[in-house]
């Protein structure tokens, strides 16, 4: 019975009871089985499991030695073996290339070390509802179990060991210069407000927050409306919370904080102009009331890293029945964020420890929201 096996641009044909004088390899133009070109099958799994597959079948087929079918592969006669051994014990599967990527490493981390890495990173999404970093795991781990490992190899780890949720690509950052020359809590507190939650009437819910430029402590309400009434009720909130006396305060240029831009066009006297609610509240309160420049909210960057940090640690973690609900949790929230969270920022400390660095806070015992 004649058989046909197509490999590369060679057409072989063999009769079964073949001998080595009735071998016919006639060279032609047709192209091997898949119809393919070999640089195209060089990059595809399974058409270089079927080329080998091939020369196997070709070889048990009988009539031809192992040294003869690697001649027509131009491989090694061992390589012959190799896909020989790896057929009969795996199959078709066998044939496939496998990673040539080492399987231990001299400076893999121990079961002992992955299990505590593991530990704490269940641990943060279970209590704390966040993937806690390699930075903060690096920091814990030397904390509670005194084993010092690397972020940088901690992150690999994580990879390797798909701990890693899937990230949304970012533009990357730019390059800002530092013209900041604050250095003591509440000489700058930067405000802003972000779209909470929606009610069952599709109505939004309103976070107002500020925190400290210093020691990033947070203060924040949820209101039911967006007006000049709760920016300035705002402000008085947290002159009553705050464990430091505020200096300077700063917004952005939205209409609810100033009326830079719209108010100051219509006054009748350009130099007495109409000054808006917090305006005049930050004057009652002796407080510099600072207005970011139009369009850059990275000046107002730390609340805008605190509004994300919440967006992914509290919004997207919990529900809530109802406004009381949101406002409950928010204030739970805040006091895990204050006083028990370690900000890498701040050199693993929390806002509480970091305020306590200076003297006259040090015997401040929690900060209260």
């Amino acid at each position: 019975m004649l058989k046909t096996f197509f490999i590369f641009h060679t057409v072989v044909y063999y009769d079964s009871c073949i001998s080595k004088d009735n071998l016919r390899v006639l060279p032609t133009h047709i192209l091997w089985k898949s119809g393919l070109e070999w640089g195209h099958m060089n990059n595809c799994l399974q058409c270089v499991m079927e080329h080998r597959l091939g020369f196997v079948r070709l070889y048990e087929a009988g009539g031809l030695t192992a040294a003869q079918v690697a001649e027509m592969a131009h491989v090694h006669e061992n390589t012959v073996y190799n896909w020989l051994g790896a057929y009969a014990k795996w199959g078709e599967q066998g044939l496939l290339d496998e990673s040539r990527a080492p399987k231990t490493h001299p400076n893999e981390y121990s079961d002992e070390i992955k299990e505590a890495i593991r530990f704490l990173r269940q641990e943060g999404l279970a209590e704390e509802k966040r993937h806690i970093g390699e930075k903060v795991i690096s920091h814990r781990l030397m904390e509670r179990f005194g084993i010092e490992a690397s972020h940088s190899g901690i992150g690999k780890f994580l990879q390797v060991d798909a701990l890693i949720p899937a990230q949304k690509k970012r533009r990357p950052k730019k390059e800002r210069a530092d013209r900041c020359r604050i250095h003591e809590p509440g000489e700058l507190v930067q405000m802003d407000v972000k779209y909470a939650v929606k009610n069952i009437a599709g109505y939004w819910f309103y976070q107002y927050d500020c925190i400290d430029y210093v020691t990033d402590v947070v203060f924040g309400e949820i209101y039911p409306i967006q007006s000049n009434y709760e920016s300035v009720r705002f402000l008085g909130v947290v002159l009553q919370r705050s464990p430091f006396s505020i200096q300077g305060w700063q917004t952005d240029n939205h209409s609810t904080f100033t009326n830079y831009y719209t108010g100051y066009q219509k006054s009748a006297d350009p130099s007495k102009p109409r000054l808006h609610a917090l305006d005049l509240a930050c004057a009652r309160y002796e407080i510099i009331h600072y207005l970011i420049d139009p369009g850059k909210p990275a000046q107002n960057g730390k609340i805008e890293r605190f509004h994300r940090t919440a967006e992914d640690e509290f919004y997207q973690t919990n529900t809530f029945k109802d406004l009381n609900s949101l406002k409950r949790k928010f204030r739970h929230y805040l006091h895990y964020y204050n006083n028990e969270r370690e900000h890498s920022a701040l050199g693993y400390l929390t806002p509480l420890e970091k305020l306590r660095t200076f003297g006259k806070y040090e015997n401040i015992k929690s900060i209260k929201n």
